[in-house]
């Protein structure tokens, strides 16, 4: 499955991330990201499977958006969460995650695919749970 799904979203113009769903201590590993992600994040794909994709998190990363994404991911929400990341560089952007968790046919939950977009950062409070 991850084969297709890779091939399906290669040359996507929307940013993709897909994941393990192994929600441990350590989080869940990045199985696939596109040249769009890669634009986005300034991390070419080779630098981002096996990782967690907290790493692109940082200091001005909440605690509240990174609940609100790992609820949305456990409960199997669709659902759309802001978050804020780093690129490689160090400079943050504003991150909307769309992510649905895709499972095998015993109805196992395998992977979860993120469909990612860059927000304009805004000053003032940011909005951080499902829209």
């Amino acid at each position: 499955m991850l084969d297709y799904l890779a091939r399906q979203y290669a040359d996507s113009d929307i940013p993709v991330v897909i994941t393990d769903v192994d929600f441990s201590s350590t989080g869940p590993k990045i199985l696939f990201s596109n040249a769009a992600a890669e634009r986005m994040t300034g991390y070419a794909p080779s630098e981002m499977i096996g990782r967690t994709p907290r790493m692109l998190q940082g200091e001005g990363t909440t605690l509240a958006a990174r609940k609100a994404l790992a609820r949305a991911i456990r409960r199997n929400d669709r659902s759309t969460v802001v978050i804020r990341n780093y690129r490689k560089n160090g400079e943050p952007y504003d991150c909307a995650i769309s992510v649905q968790i895709l499972k095998d046919a015993a109805g196992v939950p395998t992977f979860a695919l993120a469909f990612e977009q860059e927000r304009p950062i805004r000053a003032g409070r940011r909005r951080t749970f499902s829209e």
